[in-house]
């Protein structure tokens, strides 16, 4: 059957005429499209807040404001799958009349199901060739030596095979390695995921992609556990805790200065006769040298923050930052509390055998998967839940980035600071916040399961010669509820693979706990001097390590 779209949103078959609602059509690319243009302008001004003022190359930018849109566009496509799987049953558990036909909820559901997979093949490719070449070719352009830029490419398309390499693997291993069948136990469990059907069932090709989405997903786990956790306990702290007075940072500096003109003045009329200056006083006067010159700039850093626009309208909002800072709080621990409740959940209720997959919701008391299923029915509310939620995740990983700094083991590559970060930094940066967004969706989908995979569906069962209306689960008939295509995704290859089930369920634990040490840390430590800031990131500009 060949099909076409007229100008009524009607999809006609051969004999055949399927009727597509206009606001189905609407609600979901338009708003759709309102966030990939809200995604590329967030990304655009981070972009420009990170990249060095002195290395104006557009190449890292641009790579890096690509991988960073694509991956947020990504993330944010779970509404959009809810929206389309729920809207096609009225409340009361029945199909409404155009997605009557299986024909017609599969053409749906095959178009969610490609741009999720087209989304991360190209993530695909941006983390595993694309910046690497970027990096590597970059890399060899800040040596001393004046490389061509045939040089340059050839180098970096040397290296950068390594990672094309990698990708082919990956690709190979999941399209033939057969990772196992469902478990074969008695049990209630067993029955429940066999009522899923086609839903859970490897199809072929697929078993490739959602592979290398699986080990994207579990790189990016450890990225919330080494910087998101810090970032999500210690993001709030900026706008609760005080700095300082800029003023009193200004007076410390002038009596750094005049103690230290002292103590040079002191020097030099000890050897006014013109005696030989000793090694251990030529080397205190060579330091305060030095600290004249380092002071002069620190003192033109505070000088520029205490006269700055920005700073005068902070104290002026001071009360409002302390109420936001509250509210960014109550939002990370009701999301970390809405984790931790899926997990005690799959601890008690599932087993590594089946990876630790649900087949019900049994505590009903996640805060944000409650708030999000009825906030569904009212498009497009949950649209705006989750953009708010995976922008804070997402800024609260930057910031856990910025803090602890990009390390390669024990050695510390690079300091994020803004208008200093170098364009190597820059890629890295994006490529660890890609990696942290490529797993938010399985993060949502433990966070707010009950949103994540049946949206708001419903289906009616006779109860007493009368007909009951259920929220959807497991346990409905075959045929009744229909999994998201993010939910079918992960729960097919999870329960064909196991151990990535139970390592996704461990990360997620090391997350949980990673955010309360992160937490007591965030609440106790003391907020930067606008003096200590000036000098971080005076000093991470001069650092040598940047220049690897």
């Amino acid at each position: 059957q060949h099909y076409y779209i007229t100008n009524n949103l009607r999809i006609m078959a051969l004999n055949d005429t399927i009727k597509i609602p206009l606001e189905l059509f609407i609600g979901s690319t338009a708003t759709f499209g309102a966030i990939i243009l809200i995604c590329i302008i967030v990304v655009t001004v981070y972009i420009r807040k990170f990249a060095h003022e002195a290395h104006p190359g557009t190449a890292p930018r641009f790579v890096s404001g690509l991988c960073c849109a694509l991956v947020l566009i990504t993330a944010l496509l779970l509404p959009v799958d809810v929206f389309m799987t729920s809207y096609q049953k009225f409340p009361n558990g029945t199909w409404r009349d155009w997605a009557a036909d299986n024909t017609t909820r599969a053409e749906i559901n095959n178009a969610i199901l490609y741009t999720y997979y087209t989304c991360y093949s190209l993530l695909t490719f941006c983390l595993f060739v694309l910046i690497p070449f970027a990096y590597f070719f970059f890399e060899e352009g800040d040596s001393e030596d004046d490389v061509p830029a045939a040089d340059r490419l050839c180098s970096a398309f040397k290296y950068s095979f390594c990672f094309v390499f990698l990708v082919v693997a990956l690709l190979l291993v999941g399209a033939f390695v057969q990772f196992g069948d469902i478990p074969n136990f008695n049990g209630t469990i067993i029955d429940d995921l066999d009522s899923l059907g086609d839903q859970i069932k490897r199809k072929g090709v697929e078993s490739a992609l959602s592979f290398t989405m699986a080990v994207l997903t579990s790189l990016g786990l450890f990225v919330y556990v080494i910087y998101s956790a810090y970032g999500l306990s210690a993001f709030p702290f900026n706008f609760v805790k005080t700095r300082g007075s800029a003023a009193r940072e200004l007076n410390k500096l002038r009596v750094d200065e005049i103690t230290r003109d002292e103590k040079e003045r002191q020097l030099a009329s000890k050897y006014a006769d013109g005696r030989p200056v000793i090694p251990s006083d030529r080397r205190l006067l060579q330091k305060l040298a030095r600290d004249k010159e380092r002071y002069s700039e620190l003192q033109r850093l505070v000088e520029s923050e205490h006269d700055s626009c920005w700073n005068k309208i902070l104290i002026c909002c001071r009360p409002f930052s302390i109420v936001l800072g509250i509210l960014l709080t109550l939002l990370s621990l009701a999301f970390m509390a809405s984790v931790s409740v899926t997990l005690v959940d799959k601890y008690v209720y599932s087993n590594y055998t089946l990876g630790y997959v649900l087949t019900t919701v049994h505590y009903k008391y996640s805060p944000i998967n409650y708030l999000l299923t009825y906030a569904q029915l009212v498009f497009p509310l949950d649209y705006i839940i989750v953009l708010l939620i995976v922008f804070y995740i997402a800024s609260c990983t930057v910031n856990g980035i910025r803090r602890i700094g990009i390390w390669f083991f024990w050695i510390k590559m690079f300091e994020v600071v803004p208008k200093r970060t170098m364009p190597q930094g820059l890629l890295l940066l994006s490529a660890l916040f890609s990696y942290a967004m490529v797993a938010l969706n399985q993060l949502m989908l433990v966070a707010m399961p009950t949103y994540s995979t049946y949206g708001s569906q419903h289906y009616m069962v006779p109860d007493n010669g009368t007909m009951v209306t259920k929220p959807c689960d497991n346990h409905a008939p075959a045929g009744e509820c229909q999994l998201t295509q993010l939910a079918s995704i992960i729960t097919r290859f999870t329960i064909h693979a196991n151990l990535y089930g139970a390592l996704v369920t461990y990360l997620l634990s090391a997350f949980v706990a990673a955010y309360v040490i992160g937490f007591v840390v965030a609440a106790v430590r003391r907020k930067r001097s606008i003096l200590e800031k000036a000098a971080g990131n005076r000093d991470a500009e001069d650092d040598p390590l940047l220049n690897l």
